[in-house]
């Protein structure tokens, strides 16, 4: 009996975890305890557990995808290619387990009349199924999170629809910021812009930069489908670059979406021990020399210095080796995984590039050329350095007006931000990361992740309709609908 108890016991929790916000609050209420929650209640373990969340997926996927680390202790991970079937299924479930929360949140704002908690749960919930629909492709959006009305199963939207709803979400979200009231329910201020109910003469510095989240966050979206004919993304664009008043976005470093977190309890870094950052780990030669080819400040934060025959020098190891090399190599800064530090959701870097790629391809050569710079100068003194003055004088770095050079930079600018460089090199194709000598045959950049297994058991009907969308597979090569 007892043995049947724990098949019942892990059937529930793996339904509660993994099929999409699926929840049994009837069974699981305590009628001893308060049953709801303050708006501002949910703000802040939502931005933590993101963003901590999002910083470990970078080191331990997508900057070994995307050739900027090399692993010594074997020649079986995602640097090669290997790709594990499960490897999306933790985002899956930790992403719907927040929008659960943003869900409530949002219902909490609309109850007690709070617009600015709803228009950050419209942000918050955007950005999360950016992230999802850009790495798995349709998903479910519009039955998520909601097995309180009994939807256990929840159908999947197509990547088209949820592109719409995203953008339609941020619109709504952009008129429901109110810079004249704070944020009451947080009174000590929330993580990301310290908001609470003061005012600054007569304006919420934290609501004004919500709201700049909330169009950035747009933009980058907006690119992201430039090229989908049924988004109109590029007249989108067009109007929010037009119009900044409308549309704020953001302007400095000091605007940006970075998360500061101090290293004590409960907000510490996401690494429990900093040593595993660079634990058989080290840089590639791509990620390497490109850095010294610019002369880059940003080098000496990002790496050491290996030391062969007694010379000291910056030096990556090839991506994708047959046979690990026998010379010693730079490795990651352990101090990055040290707290107190910032965990990036959004970089002004990025938005400025953004704006570079859009003038580039619609506007003038100017502009793209003054967007550029801004961006790459913003890279690099979000991370402390100063930038040189002969820095664009250097050939490799002045601008050429390539979409390459702009996406190498890019690459750089979204260096600790969640999966962006691996949805981007999908979406354009840069920078050219080398595939190493060692990859095997029938091993390629994936596309996607594999929907988690558990979906076949527990929503096959709509996982099996998803699939058919998407091209009959559930495949790592399988394009999304703005991929190349």
């Amino acid at each position: 009996m007892k043995y049947i108890s724990k098949i019942v016991l892990l059937f529930v929790s793996t339904l509660i975890l993994c099929n999409s916000c699926t929840n049994y609050d009837d069974i699981n209420t305590n009628p001893t305890l308060l049953t709801d929650a303050s708006p501002g209640t949910l703000l802040n373990p939502i931005l933590y557990e993101m963003a901590a969340y999002n910083w470990n997926r970078y080191e331990s996927y997508t900057f070994p995808l995307m050739q900027g680390t090399v692993s010594t202790s074997s020649i079986s991970g995602v640097g090669w290619y290997n790709i594990s079937d499960a490897a999306g299924d933790g985002s899956w479930t930790t992403y719907y387990k927040w929008l659960t929360n943003i869900r409530e949140m949002e219902k909490q704002a609309i109850a007690l009349n709070e617009p600015n908690y709803r228009a950050i749960s419209l942000t918050l919930r955007s950005w999360i199924f950016q992230l999802t629909t850009d790495a798995f492709g349709d998903v479910p959006m519009t039955e998520a999170c909601r097995g309180d009305e009994g939807i256990y199963t929840p159908a999947f939207d197509t990547q088209v629809n949820i592109y719409k709803q995203i953008i339609a979400n941020l619109d709504t979200a952009n008129v429901l910021f109110n810079k004249a009231v704070g944020l009451k329910y947080n009174t000590d201020g929330e993580l990301l812009y310290g908001t609470n109910a003061a005012l600054t003469s007569s304006v919420s510095p934290g609501i004004v930069k919500w709201k700049k989240f909330c169009n950035s966050l747009k933009m980058r979206i907006l690119l992201r489908v430039i090229s989908v004919p049924e988004l109109n993304a590029q007249a989108e664009l067009a109007k929010m670059i037009a119009d900044p008043t409308t549309y704020p976005v953001f302007e400095s470093n000091d605007d940006a979406a970075f998360l500061s977190i101090t290293g004590v309890y409960p907000l510490e870094a996401p690494l429990t021990r900093p040593a595993d950052f660079t634990s058989y780990t080290y840089l590639s030669e791509f990620f390497i020399n490109n850095l010294v080819a610019w002369n880059d400040p940003r080098l000496p934060i990002f790496a050491t210095q290996a030391t062969n025959s007694g010379v000291k020098s910056y030096i990556g190891l090839p991506s994708g080796y047959a046979v690990a090399p026998s010379f010693s190599a730079s490795q990651p800064r352990q101090a990055l995984a040290i707290a107190p530090m910032d965990l990036t959701l959004m970089s002004y870097a990025e938005l400025e590039l953004i704006k570079a790629e859009y003038e580039q391809r619609f506007g003038t050569a100017d502009n793209a050329q003054t967007h550029y710079m801004k961006g790459v100068k913003a890279s690099i003194e979000q991370w402390g350095a100063v930038v040189p003055s002969s820095y664009f004088d250097n050939a490799n770095v002045a601008y050429d007006g390539t979409l390459e050079q702009l996406m190498t930079q890019k690459y750089y600018a979204l260096f600790l931000c969640d999966y962006q460089a691996w949805f981007e090199y999908n979406r354009t194709g840069y920078p050219q990361v080398p595939r190493g000598v060692g990859v095997s045959e029938g091993k390629y950049m994936p596309k996607r992740f594999k929907y988690p297994a558990v979906l076949q058991r527990t929503n096959l009907n709509n996982y099996k309709q998803a699939v058919t969308s998407m091209g009959g597979s559930d495949n790592f090569d399988v394009k999304l609908i703005w991929q190349k």
